[in-house]
């Protein structure tokens, strides 16, 4: 399957993952009030460190063996099961600590905190990354719609106040669980039986823990925000993040599915030495990822005033503050994406990439611990864009004699313009007609003719250019 089928499969499924939350958010954020929704994300950063270490860096590991297997099927089915077989035994003692953490250790909102256990147990059959390594896509998009509409329905029909924070807590892990259990009725299409012995399960370990590591750093400053801010801090200043940070990973889908798409790809074509052709790939992905990138960082910082109000409520407008703050991040990890996941992942670069991320994780754990008391829900978001920054930076540092960032700088300077402009525009827009659903319409609508009108202007005059491209392409 092409990568561009590929790419748009998988942007659909991390799109999915999204639209669930956004579409309940001006629901849940009236129902359950910013110390409801600070609750459910104060208890879920809290699991989400279980599932970490009970995948043990599996996720990326394993995409990256089967991808490079996939050429031999029995290979990839002993691939297969030793893989699974080690998270299987890591994840049920992961659920088991969670379990005694919670009963004997975490004192507050237990209830909850059991019950966000539903989560975890769905960790413990997540073979999305056998589907991810084989490039089937369309599999995972198409077998999740029914179970994420399902729960959608259920959020309308169970969730009524303030009290049925834990129904709602039960709906978002079956989600979860229900969406894994799908996919195993199509492992025995890919999948064949093959004898397994325990020392090839075991050998498996010292290398997911090479991938477990950035996913630690990773957690810091995605999860760890959460978790302090409802120590130090408070619910309220959770749920105000948390509800800034949806929508902010809603955007991100759009450029970090590219990295989930490409991770495989790559690894097969640098398994079969073919060079050029990866670097060719690399080329073409920071320029698609820096041309998508630009307008959404832009356009979110530009509609977050008027958007929020409206969306979620008055109760959550200290989100649209945290939302302009975080929207530079959008661009950085596009860059990271392909500098990170895209090239240094796959080539085995393991220690550069890690060295990146807890540089990041460092910074960011800094911020916070000066920040969060003060100003709450604004010093973990200042904190995760210093963190960003950091981690492109290094990055960059340790790639740039294999990959030659100079080539994207022409291009970039004019999305940046292009970007700048609509801003512009659309902040204008947004003060002269204040915060409804139609000022937004027009907003977006506006900003993307902007944007993409100067892009095209600027290929038309240098007769290059990934929109220009395309249209020769479709032409032919």
């Amino acid at each position: 399957m092409s990568i561009k089928k590929n790419y748009l499969y998988n942007l659909t499924y991390q799109v999915l993952i999204m639209i669930l939350p956004l579409i309940t958010v001006p629901y849940v954020s009236r129902v359950l009030k910013p110390e409801g929704v600070g609750t459910f994300a104060y208890t879920s950063s809290i699991v989400q460190y279980f599932i970490i270490f009970g995948m043990l860096g599996i996720g990326t590991y394993g995409n990256k063996m089967i991808a490079m297997t996939r050429d031999n099927k029995e290979e990839m089915s002993k691939t297969f099961f030793q893989i699974y077989l080690l998270q299987l035994l890591l994840t049920i003692t992961s659920v088991i600590g969670y379990v005694i953490f919670i009963l004997f250790i975490f004192h507050e909102y237990k209830i909850i905190a059991l019950l966000q256990a539903v989560a975890l147990i769905a960790a413990v059959i997540d073979c999305s990354w056998l589907f991810n390594g084989l490039e089937q896509f369309k599999k995972i998009v198409t077998r999740n719609i029914v179970v994420k509409l399902l729960s959608l329905l259920a959020i309308f029909m169970f969730v009524k106040s303030q009290e049925d924070l834990a129904t709602y807590t039960i709906i978002m892990g079956l989600s979860s669980f229900l969406g894994q259990l799908i996919m195993w009725l199509y492992v025995s299409e890919h999948i064949k039986r093959v004898p397994i012995n325990a020392s090839s399960v075991f050998k498996h370990i010292k290398p997911t823990i090479v991938y477990f590591l950035p996913q630690v750093a990773m957690q810091i400053y995605f999860v760890l925000n959460k978790t302090m801010l409802g120590i130090f801090s408070s619910n309220i200043e959770v749920g105000i993040y948390d509800y800034a940070d949806k929508i902010l990973k809603m955007a991100l889908a759009v450029v970090t599915s590219l990295g989930m798409v490409m991770l495989p790809r790559m690894a097969n074509t640098f398994v079969k030495g073919d060079l050029v052709k990866a670097r060719d790939y690399l080329s073409k992905s920071l320029d698609f990822s820096t041309l998508i990138a630009i307008p959404i960082m832009f356009g979110l910082a530009g509609i977050a005033k008027e958007f929020i109000p409206w969306y979620m409520g008055k109760e959550f407008s200290g989100s649209a503050v945290v939302l302009e703050i975080l929207s530079p991040t959008i661009f950085l990890m596009a860059w990271s994406g392909v500098f990170g996941t895209q090239y240094l992942v796959p080539l085995g670069k393991m220690r550069e990439y890690t060295t990146s991320l807890y540089i990041g994780a460092i910074i960011n754990l800094i911020i916070n611990f000066i920040l969060i008391r003060e100003y709450g829900a604004v010093g973990a978001a200042i904190g995760t864009l210093c963190a960003e920054i950091t981690v492109i930076v290094v990055q960059i540092l340790f790639v740039r004699k294999d990959i030659d960032i100079r080539r994207v700088t022409p291009k970039l300077i004019i999305y940046l313009i292009s970007g700048g402009l609509m801003f512009g525009v659309v902040r204008f827009i947004g003060g002269l007609l204040g915060s409804t659903i139609i000022t937004t319409f027009v907003q977006v609508l506006v900003g993307i003719i902007i944007y993409f009108g100067i892009v095209i202007l600027f290929e038309l005059f240098y007769k290059d250019g990934l929109i220009l491209n395309a249209f020769r392409k479709m032409g032919k």
